[in-house]
């Protein structure tokens, strides 16, 4: 019914905080269907359009970081 959208979206650094540790700012591994959506109503947004994420898929592996606040 509808065509498919496809995006690749990368960047150095992200974080997908989960929201039982609100506190530490642990991260889930990869994108979260609801954050793949808040990145397609920031490039592609109108109101008459709703996203279903179907798939998230990683192309390269997961890197882990620390960074420290005081």
């Amino acid at each position: 019914m509808f065509p498919d959208l496809v995006v690749e979206v990368s960047g150095p650094l992200a974080c997908f905080t989960r929201p039982e540790l609100k506190v530490e700012r642990v991260s889930y591994p990869v994108m979260t269907p609801s954050a793949a959506v808040g990145v397609l109503e920031a490039v592609f947004w109108k109101p008459e359009m709703a996203y279903v994420i179907t798939a998230v898929e990683v192309s390269k592996p997961v890197e882990w970081t620390q960074v420290r606040r005081n």
